[in-house]
């Protein structure tokens, strides 16, 4: 191909991203032209698992436990992740609509923006982390360059950068995600080669003791924290799969390879250079420049979703445009992140990885076990105003997580939160007791 006809493509596709509807059909269904195949799922799933926070969960577990043990937790985290990021995802991609949209039937009307507005807190909370994180790696990949890569400079232009392709929707991320995403994968494989050899062999890492040692269950509690808002949104990104099949496809090759590779570089470079500071380790293998590209690239395709998601949520609540709502919120959660959330990393891993799943777990038990695997939406449809037993399997399936001191407290989250709101339903239901009030789709 020649360069000019590749110009000509990339000025249409930049064209078709800035004709939209404005709102993304954020609160309405994805019609049947606007399907995606698999890799367009896969990579846009895939670009939102790449960051450097899963690098940084790797540098985490690379100190707390062997290989051996890590890649066990990995597996573990990652097929709940898969099985009930999946779940979600199927059921958005059949009803082709959001995760917000997709709660009204278990929270009801009102309480779904309740619903969508604790995803858009959490997820402009790990945009405010990533960015953050931007921020401080910059400033240690290049501690002599001055205003532009010092920590909060580079933490706002970071922001403003990662605002870009969440501004035209889900075109934007499956553009920039084809682009990241194998790039990503080089680099990060050369990381790794770079990582075993300099620790001369993966004999030698199999045999190195932890110096810190964590628990199985804390290290699969920190990788389903690290995505536990993103999964129980999986809708988001899935509405637009052509079927079923794509969903859980895209879902499984997001989690399960792209997430594990990325928390398995972060591991094999840390533990070989010693180093838990990500890009002083990728400098002492003599990556420094792969370092940046995957600093730019990795926070940039995962930020893009984390504000794509939240505006889809917020748009359930504020009659604003989605461009609008994402230049608002991003400028917000740009400035919050640059002042040093991404400080509280840990306890906000902890926080998410017990506090989200019972959402998940209420959603996934209304429409696959209740509803028969069905919802109606459009002008008509009747939907419970506030449904409190679904806000009562969330404190209760999240105070189980907190205080249950046996099994992984995400799973044991979910599940309660699955079971009360199942019993809830079954018990009271009928006799609408604690659903307050109805009304129509406008």
């Amino acid at each position: 191909m020649r360069n000019g006809e590749k110009t000509k493509i990339f000025e249409k596709e930049i064209k078709t991203l800035a004709n939209g509807d404005g709102n993304d059909n954020a609160t309405r269904r994805v019609p049947d032209s606007e399907r995606k195949g698999f890799w367009s799922i896969a990579f846009v799933q895939s670009g939102f698992c790449i960051c450097m926070s899963g690098l940084y969960t790797g540098a985490a577990t690379a100190f707390g436990m062997n290989l051996k043990t890590a890649v066990i937790a990995i597996i573990i985290g990652n097929i709940i992740l898969s099985l009930y990021g999946g779940a979600i995802g199927a059921a958005g991609a059949k009803e082709g609509v959001a995760s917000a949209m997709l709660s009204r039937h278990s929270f009801g009307r009102q309480g779904s923006k309740f619903v969508g507005l604790l995803l858009a807190v959490v997820m402009l909370g790990w945009f405010a982390v990533q960015v953050g994180f931007f921020g401080s790696t910059m400033a240690a990949l290049f501690p002599g360059g001055g205003l532009l890569t010092s920590k909060y400079v580079a933490a706002v232009w970071g922001g403003i950068l990662m605002m870009l392709t969440a501004y035209f929707g889900y075109k934007g991320l499956n553009f920039l995600s084809y682009i990241a995403v194998p790039l990503i994968a080089v680099l990060s494989l050369a990381g790794i080669l770079f990582a075993i050899k300099g620790a001369g062999g993966l004999d030698v890492i199999m045999k190195i003791v932890p110096s810190r040692p964590m628990t199985l269950g804390t290290a699969i509690v920190a990788i389903v924290g690290s995505f536990a808002g993103g999964a129980s949104a999986q809708a988001d990104i899935t509405r637009y799969a052509k079927d079923i099949k794509t969903a859980w496809g895209g879902t499984i090759f997001g989690y399960f390879v792209a997430n594990s590779f990325i928390i398995l570089a972060g591991y094999f470079v840390s533990l070989s250079t010693g180093e838990s500071d990500l890009p002083v380790a990728f400098i002492n293998l003599g990556l420094g420049a792969a370092a940046m590209i995957i600093l730019i690239l990795a926070q940039w395709t995962t930020n893009d979703n984390n504000l794509y998601t939240a505006s889809l949520g917020l748009a359930n609540i504020i009659p604003l445009s989605k461009h609008k709502l994402v230049i608002v919120t991003g400028i917000t959660a740009t400035i919050v992140g640059a002042l040093g959330l991404a400080d509280y990393f840990t306890s906000w891993l902890s926080i998410l990885g017990t506090g989200i799943p019972p959402v998940a777990g209420v959603i996934i038990c209304d429409y696959y076990i209740l509803k028969k695997g069905h919802y109606d939406y459009g002008t008509g449809t009747l939907y419970d105003k506030i449904n409190i037993w679904a806000f009562a399997a969330i404190v209760i399936g999240a105070f189980v997580g907190f205080r249950l001191d046996w099994g992984i407290a995400s799973i044991n989250s979910f599940a309660a939160g699955f079971v009360v709101y199942l019993v809830c339903m079954k018990l009271f239901a009928e006799k609408r007791i604690g659903i307050v009030g109805k009304e129509f789709e406008k």
